[in-house]
C-alpha cells in the first residue's frame, strides 16, 4: 500500500520501507514529464516539494497503532551507496547483515517470506485464525488444495484458503470464469421462457463476461475465439440436451450441510431436479482438454480426474445432508466437458454414480481432513512425492491415521 492510500486508516504493524535520502530528502530528482506545462502555468506535481514530502512520510508513520519499522538498504541495486533520508538521521538505525553468497542471497530470497507460515504454528497464528475457524465451512476447493500435495498440499490450504494470500488470475481461469458464466446465463434464460436462447445472444455474452476479466489484448483475443469456436460447438451438438428443470448455480452456504462433524458448502454448475419423483442428477462443466475415461494418461491427468471425481461424491453428500434436498434421491453426476475432443471434435463427459462404501470412506477422508483444518495440525509432507503416486499415498495415510 501506498502512504497516500493509507491516509484515515490504521493499522497494528506498519513497514516504511525505502527510507532513502534520494526518494524523501531535500535533493529528490523529479521525474521527467512527457508533457510539460506552458511556462505561465507555474504548476508541478504534487508531493514534488521537500514539504509535502516530509508530511507524506509523516502519513505513514502516524499509520501505526503498536509499532512503526523503517527500512533501507545501505546500497542500491547498482552496488552505490545510500544514506538515510534527512530528517531520520538523528537516529542511529539496527543493521542488519547481509547475505554475503550468492548462495545464501538465493536461499533468503526463497524462504524468508514463508519462514513463519512453514515453520510450525504458532499460538500468535492460531489466535489471528480463530475467528475464521468458528464459521468455517470446507468447500471441495479447499479439501482438494489440501490433499493434493503436488502443489503444496496443506501448506498451499493454509496460505491461499486461510490466509488468502493474493494471488493473479491466470488467464486460462479467466476463461473459464466467462465460459461458466455464459452457460449459466443460457440456463438461467431456459428456465425462465421455457425455450432455448439464440446461441448468439450466448455467444455475446461470452465477450461481455470476458471483458470484465480485464485481460491483456492478446489473452482476450486468443481466448474470445477460442470461446467462440468451443462455446458454438457445444451448443451445436447439445442444444437438446438442456431441460428446463434444470437449476443453475444452486449453492449449498445456507442448507446446513453436516457430514459427520464437518461443515460444508458449495455450488453445482447444474442440478437437474425432479420434484415430483424426488431426484436429483448433477453436471459439472469443464473447460480445458477432455479426457476420454476416468484413468487419465498422463500424471498430470490422473491428478485432474481424481479431484474431479471426489468433486461429484463431495456433491453427492452435499446434496443428500442438506435441508432442502436431502430426502431427495441422487441418481447421478457427470463431467461436460466444453470444448471439443481436438482430434474427432466430440463433445465429451464423463458419467459416474458411487456405491455406498465409497461415500463412507470419502466422509471419513473429509472429517479428517476436517480436525486437521480445525484444529490447525497441518501434517509435513516433504516425505510425499509431488505426484499422483504421492496424492494417493497422504490420502490413505490421513485415513489411517499415519498423518
Amino acid at each position: 500500500m501506498t502512504a497516500h492510500k493509507s491516509k484515515g486508516l490504521e493499522f497494528p504493524h506498519v513497514f516504511v520501507i525505502g527510507a532513502i535520502d534520494s526518494a524523501w530528502g531535500e535533493k529528490v530528482r523529479s521525474r521527467s514529464r512527457l508533457i510539460r506545462y506552458p511556462a505561465n502555468l507555474q504548476l508541478q506535481p504534487a508531493g514534488a516539494s521537500y514539504d509535502e514530502r516530509l508530511r507524506l512520510f509523516f502519513v505513514a508513520m502516524t499509520r501505526a497503532k503498536t509499532t512503526l519499522t523503517m527500512t533501507y538498504s545501505q546500497t542500491n541495486d547498482a552496488g552505490s551507496d545510500t544514506m538515510i533520508t534527512s530528517f531520520l538521521t538523528d537516529h542511529a538505525p539496527t543493521i542488519i547483515p547481509a547475505a554475503n553468497t550468492p548462495a545464501a542471497q538465493i536461499t533468503v530470497a526463497q524462504t524468508d517470506w514463508s519462514t513463519r507460515l512453514s515453520a510450525p504454528m504458532t499460538a500468535e497464528l492460531k489466535d489471528v485464525l480463530a475467528p475464521t475457524l468458528e464459521t468455517y465451512k470446507l468447500s471441495i476447493t479447499h479439501l482438494n488444495n489440501f490433499l493434493d500435495v503436488s502443489r503444496g498440499g496443506p501448506q498451499n490450504f493454509l496460505l491461499n484458503n486461510l490466509l488468502r494470500f493474493p494471488s493473479a488470475k491466470s488467464p486460462a481461469a479467466s476463461y473459464g470464469t466467462a465460459i461458466h458464466a455464459s452457460l449459466q446465463q443460457l440456463h438461467n434464460l431456459l428456465r425462465a421462457d421455457h425455450r432455448l436462447p439464440p446461441a448468439e445472444r450466448i455467444l455475446q455474452h461470452f465477450r461481455t463476461s470476458l471483458e470484465t476479466q480485464h485481460l491483456p489484448p492478446d489473452d482476450f483475443e486468443l481466448y474470445l475465439d477460442k470461446g467462440t469456436a468451443a462455446l458454438t460447438a457445444f451448443l451445436d451438438a447439445k442444444s437438446s440436451d438442456f431441460h428446463d428443470t434444470e437449476l443453475a448455480e444452486l449453492d449449498f452456504a445456507h442448507q446446513g450441510v453436516v457430514v459427520g462433524g464437518a461443515r460444508l458448502t458449495g455450488k453445482l454448475d447444474v442440478a437437474d431436479i425432479d420434484k415430483n419423483n424426488k431426484t436429483i442428477f448433477v453436471t459439472d462443466y469443464k473447460t480445458g482438454k477432455p479426457s476420454h475415461s476416468w484413468r487419465g494418461t498422463s500424471d498430470y491427468e490422473k491428478i485432474k480426474l481424481h479431484k474431479y471425481r471426489q468433486q461429484l461424491m463431495f456433491y453427492q453428500l452435499l446434496v443428500t445432508s442438506s435441508r432442502d434436498y436431502g430426502n431427495f434421491s441422487f441418481t447421478g453426476a457427470r463431467l461436460q466437458f466444453v470444448e471439443p475432443d481436438m482430434k474427432t471434435g466430440d463433445i465429451l463427459s464423463l458419467e459416474d454414480t458411487f456405491s455406498e462404501e465409497e461415500l463412507t470412506e470419502f466422509a471419513r477422508l473429509i472429517n479428517v481432513v476436517w480436525r486437521k483444518i480445525t484444529t490447525l495440525e497441518l501434517p509435513d509432507i516433504s516425505g510425499y512425492s509431488a505426484d499422483y503416486k504421492g496424492m494417493v499415498q497422504f490420502e490413505e495415510d490421513l485415513l489411517t491415521g499415519r498423518r
